[in-house]
C-alpha cells in the first residue's frame, strides 16, 4: 500500500489522489486502506516517513561508533549527502507537498507538522554519529544541530529549489558534481578547512 501511495501521491498529487486508487493499486480492499492508516492523510504522512527513517536509521547504523576511529570523515559525509540527496530526490514531489500543506492546505497542515517533528527527530540520530565522529577528531567546537541543519539544508535546497538556484541560463551541474561539491563544502566547514 505505501509503494502505491507513494506512486500516485508522487505522480497525481496528494489531492487528485483517492483512496480507491491506492487500494486498487495495492490490490486491496479501500476498507484495508482505512483499516491500516486510520486516513489518507495518515497514509501520506507515512510514505514520507517511512523511507527517511530507513535512510536514517541504516547510514546511523553504517557510521556508528564502532567504524569511527578507522572511518573516513570524506566518506561519512559523502555517505550522507549522496543517500539523503537521491531520498529527497525521488520523493521530491511528496516533500513539495509537505512545504505547500503548510500554507495552502489546512488539511496537510497537522500531518506536515507531525512530519516535521517527526523527521527532526530522526535527524537527532544523525547529530548523535556526528557528535562521536568529532569527539573521536577532538573537535570540541563541533555544534552538532546546526551542522546537520546546514547539511539537510543544503541538500534540500540542491534537490527542492534547483530552479532557483540554477539559472535557467546556464548548464545545471548534474547529480554527481552536485554531491561532490557539498560534500566538499560541508567537510571543509566541519574540519575547519574553508
Amino acid at each position: 500500500m505505501l509503494k502505491a501511495a507513494r506512486r500516485l501521491f508522487a505522480e497525481k498529487g496528494y489531492h487528485q489522489t483517492r483512496t480507491r486508487e491506492i487500494a486498487d493499486e495495492a490490490g486491496v480492499g479501500e476498507s484495508v486502506v482505512f483499516r491500516n492508516f486510520g486516513s489518507k492523510a495518515e497514509l501520506f504522512e507515512m510514505t514520507i516517513l517511512g523511507p527517511f527513517s530507513e535512510f536514517v536509521d541504516e547510514w546511523a547504523k553504517r557510521w556508528d561508533a564502532a567504524a569511527t576511529s578507522q572511518s573516513d570523515p570524506f566518506d561519512v559525509t559523502r555517505s550522507f549527502v549522496t543517500g539523503f540527496y537521491d531520498l529527497a530526490r525521488d520523493n521530491r514531489e511528496l516533500l513539495l507537498t509537505l512545504i505547500a500543506a503548510r500554507t495552502v492546505d489546512s488539511a496537510l497542515a497537522e500531518v506536515a507538522d507531525r512530519v516535521s517533528a517527526k523527521l527532526a527527530d530522526n535527524l537527532r540520530v544523525v547529530q548523535k554519529v556526528l557528535l562521536e565522529h568529532g569527539a573521536a577528531r577532538h573537535m570540541r567546537q563541533l555544534d552538532a544541530p546546526v551542522t546537520v541543519a546546514v547539511s539537510v539544508g543544503s541538500v534540500l535546497s540542491l534537490v527542492l529549489l534547483d530552479d532557483w538556484i540554477f539559472p535557467h541560463h546556464q548548464r545545471r551541474p548534474g547529480r554527481a558534481r552536485q554531491i561532490d561539491e557539498a560534500t566538499r563544502m560541508l567537510i571543509g566547514g566541519v574540519m575547519g578547512e574553508l
